[in-house]
């Protein structure tokens, strides 16, 4: 039985990508702050008994990481979806710009999924899979931004620019562990009816994370350092 990891399942995307995987026939490590906390994680956890495995992690936090690590030792993980991430509210904008807040969204969103991905590295490894996921965001497209407007999302500083640094640190990635047969893919998960994404978001969790799926069903070396939307389609960097 194959083994993924989501981290940030508490809820949203993070929650359905356990569901689906999960029905799947997969065996689920499902993180997230406070598992105990997620009605939803609970929920899914009786549903589909021992085929999920629930444990505490900050990406934010080094000693969690690092726990979760020794927890984990030499338990060969097929895929690692880092999902977890935040996105500020407040002081996004030019004039008003909250630097606390950017550096924890740094904190979360780049130094979070490369602290956690080297500390998992070898139990990727050991795998027969050897599948690195993250969730990027199209936000974080300098590409896009150049090319247009800010859109609905607005200037989100904090946000953006952490997206973009991912991306960055994962295409270098893929080229660094390529030699080990080791894929690295950059996902955006499009517009999401989630927490983050609001209520006037485009699509659902369930049309996202099924998305992601197929995308992470491709070939794995051929989508590796590659930065691609929930539906197939290739973001500008």
């Amino acid at each position: 039985m194959a083994t993924v990891l989501v981290t940030g399942a508490s809820r949203g995307i993070g929650l359905e990508l356990v569901r689906q995987y999960a029905e799947g026939g997969w065996s689920v490590l499902a993180t997230a702050r406070d598992p105990e906390d997620s009605a939803g994680l609970a929920e899914l956890s009786e549903k589909y008994g021992a085929k999920i495995e629930a444990h505490p992690l900050d990406v934010a936090a080094a000693d969690s990481v690092e726990e979760l690590a020794a927890v984990l030792e030499e338990q060969p993980i097929d895929l690692l979806i880092n999902n977890a991430g935040i996105y500020p509210r407040k002081g996004t904008h030019i004039g008003e710009l909250d630097y606390e807040a950017w550096r924890e969204t740094f904190e979360t969103n780049l130094f979070g999924v490369m602290h956690l991905t080297e500390a998992l590295l070898e139990n990727v490894a050991l795998s027969e899979r050897k599948q690195i996921a993250a969730i990027s965001s199209g936000m974080g497209s300098l590409g896009a931004a150049a090319e247009g407007s800010l859109g609905t999302m607005g200037a989100s500083y904090q946000y953006r620019t952490s997206k973009t640094a991912l991306n960055m640190a994962l295409l270098v990635l893929s080229k660094e562990l390529a030699p080990r047969g080791i894929s690295v893919a950059i996902i955006s998960p499009g517009w999401v009816k989630t927490d983050m994404g609001g209520a006037k978001a485009a699509i659902t969790p369930q049309v996202s994370v099924a998305g992601i799926r197929k995308v992470l069903d491709l070939p794995s070396m051929e989508i590796s350092g590659k930065f691609l939307s929930y539906d197939g389609s290739t973001w500008a960097w």
